[in-house]
């Protein structure tokens, strides 16, 4: 129960700090500004867009996998 709930909590961390990075944009080049910082540090472009793929589908996953375990 308690790692049920650990992967349920940093799986919704990450697709949290996804969310409020993509919504604060209210033109293009804050769109590629925000792509650009995860977790709020400046990396080149594409490392930026390949961190935040990353975060998505590993957050996606760990809050899967925390609500199955929890229902399971």
């Amino acid at each position: 129960m308690t790692l049920a709930f650990i992967k349920l909590a940093i799986g919704l961390l990450l697709l949290t700090e996804v969310c409020t990075r993509m919504f604060k944009w209210t033109n293009l080049t804050d769109l590629t500004y925000w792509i650009c910082r995860p977790f709020w540090i400046p990396f080149p472009m594409r490392i930026g867009i390949m961190i935040t793929l990353i975060e998505v589908v590993v957050g996606t996953i760990l809050t899967y996998n925390g609500l199955i375990d929890f229902f399971v």
